[in-house]
């Protein structure tokens, strides 16, 4: 799929990635209250499974097929489960030892570790813009995982912060290989495989590292699973969907990287999660280190990432 000119978006566009926006970072609070109740490998492979039947309801009213086209399956798979069953998988793992803002912000570093892998694996060209932003994120980065702002003696605040950091790692791992091909499957269809069979990597996830845990259902936990199914997954897809047939790919991904922004405001609102000032100054220059890396891309293939 590709973007055309800025030119001829109107309100509307902005109006549905604002809301995608704000579903995507309330997402990670919301799931945050409810990990008491679920572990995180069951949550994700409930997720994904009602996901995938959804999925199967969006691509019949599209009238485009299940199967993508042969020769693109084993390779939509392997990308699939990297970035969207690691992204998600390794994220919701993170939220049971480390709040929801930091949890986001680690995540949506995606882009920067993206800019070694692409050169790497899809043979991009690295401009200067982006090496620049790289350095000033990776610096945010580390300030943001400094002993002075995170417990290094305390092995939960290190697997948390571990599990979101490799949760971005493998979204960026999954779109390099994405953008290596180019693809002949219409987009619901590849949106579709990737669901599915990362919904296969976690039970098979869930069937090697059994939780032990019995899950406790509440209406709180129906009403988070239906929020990460209908909106976090089908409306958020559409609306990102619909944004790139009239927005260049960079800019709506600049628009995309307020996601942590936003995320880390509802931590501190929502769930009481602190910050200090040097954190203040870290998520600052990772955001900004992020935009700066996606201004200096040209407009590219989509790729089917939550």
């Amino acid at each position: 799929m590709k973007s055309v000119p800025e030119r001829g978006a109107d309100n509307a566009v902005y109006f549905q990635l604002a809301v995608l926006i704000f579903i995507w970072a309330s997402n990670w609070p919301l799931t945050k209250t409810i990990l008491g109740d679920i572990s995180a490998i069951a949550f994700t492979t409930i997720r994904f499974a009602i996901s995938v039947f959804v999925l199967v309801g969006i691509v019949y009213l599209v009238k485009e097929p299940l199967l993508p086209v042969a020769g693109e399956r084993r390779r939509l798979a392997l990308i699939g489960t990297l970035q969207v069953g690691g992204m998600l998988g390794f994220g919701t793992f993170a939220l049971q030892f480390v709040g929801p803002g930091r949890t986001a912000v680690l995540i949506y570093t995606m882009q920067l570790w993206a800019i070694g892998l692409g050169w790497l694996i899809a043979r991009e060209r690295v401009r200067f813009q982006a090496i620049a932003g790289g350095v000033i994120g990776f610096a945010g980065m580390v300030m943001f995982l400094n002993p002075r702002l995170i417990n290094w003696h305390d092995h939960r605040v290190i697997l948390g912060n571990f599990f979101a950091l490799a949760s971005g790692f493998s979204w960026a791992l999954g779109a390099c290989f994405y953008r290596r091909y180019k693809w002949r499957s219409p987009f619901w269809t590849q949106v579709f495989w990737q669901v599915l069979w990362s919904t296969v990597a976690m039970i098979t996830a869930a069937i090697a590292f059994p939780q032990h845990r019995t899950i406790t259902w509440s209406v709180p936990l129906v009403a988070i699973i239906a929020y990460n199914c209908f909106l976090g997954t089908a409306y958020c897809y559409w609306a990102w969907s619909k944004a790139l047939t009239v927005l260049p790919v960079s800019r709506a991904g600049q628009i995309v990287s307020l996601v942590p922004v936003v995320a880390v405001t509802m931590g501190v609102l929502w769930s009481g999660e602190r910050f200090a000032r040097m954190s203040i100054l870290s998520i600052a220059l990772i955001t900004f280190g992020v935009v700066l890396t996606m201004r200096s891309k040209q407009p590219m293939e989509t790729s089917a990432a939550d």
